[in-house]
């Protein structure tokens, strides 16, 4: 797997370089962005149990060494949203146990989106949309077959799919204003842990209150 750029067509408004590195990444759509920085991150590892709605033992390890890894590395998170869990159930509570550790380290409150199953895309058009996020940085833990739907609607129409075993991958977009499509890079969860992969070598600064 290597990084690829791109550059847009000329007729938008701003050529935008997109890095990203991902099998296929395809070509981001432009949006009115508000927020300045988004990531992307597939709950952690579950168990076999089709009845066990809860991360693993190697799940909850994972999620809190991101707790501190993701500030330190990524810079001021400023949101937290997670995909929607049954109350009565459990069930699809794993986004939302992936954020409590990074909730707890940076303080931060954590939203549930209610109509994530329903219409993912849908949620990161109102996203992308909302001033409440505007020049934010946005970390958002979902379920992994809706976060292509997810990502278009922030911008990004062409992500690849998650494959069911892969919990390393972390996606970053960042919109450099309001008016252009998000630049995506793909960072590995693991290489990031271990210090075999780079943080960004400056983290974008946010918009002050």
């Amino acid at each position: 797997m290597s990084c690829r750029s791109f550059r847009l067509p000329h007729q938008w408004s701003a050529a935008i370089l997109v890095a990203a590195c991902v099998s296929d990444p395809g070509l981001p759509v432009a949006v009115q962005a508000a927020p300045r920085q988004v990531l992307l991150i597939r709950h952690g590892h579950k168990l076999g149990d089709g009845g066990n709605f809860n991360l693993s033992r190697q799940g909850l390890e994972r999620v809190s060494a991101l707790a501190g890894l993701i500030p330190a590395c990524f810079g001021e998170v400023t949101h937290i949203v997670t995909y929607g869990f049954n109350p009565d159930t459990g069930k699809n509570a794993r986004s939302y146990q992936s954020a409590v550790p990074l909730a707890v380290f940076t303080g931060v409150n954590i939203r549930l989106e209610a109509h994530s199953e329903s219409d993912s895309a849908e949620v990161g058009r109102r996203i992308v949309a909302d001033p409440a996020y505007e020049g934010g940085r946005l970390v958002l833990f979902w379920e992994h077959r809706r976060l292509p739907q997810l990502a278009a609607g922030l911008g990004w129409t062409s992500m690849p799919a998650i494959a069911d075993d892969d919990f390393d991958s972390l996606d970053m977009l960042s919109y450099e204003d309001f008016h252009s499509a998000p630049s995506v890079r793909r960072y590995n969860q693991t290489l990031l842990l271990k210090g075999r992969e780079r943080c960004p070598d400056k983290p974008h600064a946010l918009t002050p209150p």
